[in-house]
């Protein structure tokens, strides 16, 4: 069965977004030796994409091509009107954690939780995530979207990997007790 892995960036603060949802602060983060602290290790053990609606949003203002044509992506909204604009790309709404232990189920590979905070408290709260790939930039933001909102419950994880970068990005990795 597939895992569920959280891959996210967040400031020294906590913070993975400005209050406003953008993430221009990541793309202004000097990077001279293009270092791609394991994201495409990550794409390659990846069928399958979760995200939230507003960090959909962010993702299709950046202006770019759709960065996971080819990759299963789901967006969880609520919202009955919202209609997804990429290729493979579906709403997720309804009973999540049953369409979570679906997909699941289908997925051969890991899938990869996105975002937003709201999201990851979710699935947090729901023991749906297997591990977690937090990648520390070091900005203080003041302020913003936490990576981890609305209460959390307390769980115990299990440090299975850190990594220290030229840049002064550390990346640790995390298993579920």
């Amino acid at each position: 069965m597939a895992k569920i892995v959280l891959y996210i960036a967040c400031s020294i603060d906590g913070f993975i977004a400005k209050p406003d949802g953008n993430l221009d602060w990541l793309n202004t983060f000097p990077n001279p030796d293009n270092i791609d602290y394991g994201y495409s290790d990550l794409l390659k053990r990846t069928s399958c994409i979760i995200m939230g609606r507003k960090t959909y949003s962010e993702v299709l203002g950046f202006g770019l091509d759709w960065p996971y044509s080819g990759i299963k992506t789901f967006v969880v909204s609520n919202n009955h009107s919202f209609e997804t604009k990429t290729p493979d790309t579906y709403r997720l709404n309804g009973n999540i954690v049953e369409a979570v232990d679906k997909i699941k189920l289908e997925t051969s590979k890991d899938i990869w939780l996105v975002g937003g905070g709201q999201l990851v408290t979710y699935f947090l709260n729901n023991d749906l995530i297997n591990k977690m790939i937090i990648s520390i930039i070091p900005t203080i933001l003041g302020e913003g979207i936490s990576l981890f909102p609305d209460n959390p419950k307390e769980t115990n994880w299990t440090l299975i990997d850190n990594t220290s970068y030229s840049t002064g990005i550390v990346t640790l990795t995390y298993e579920k007790k």
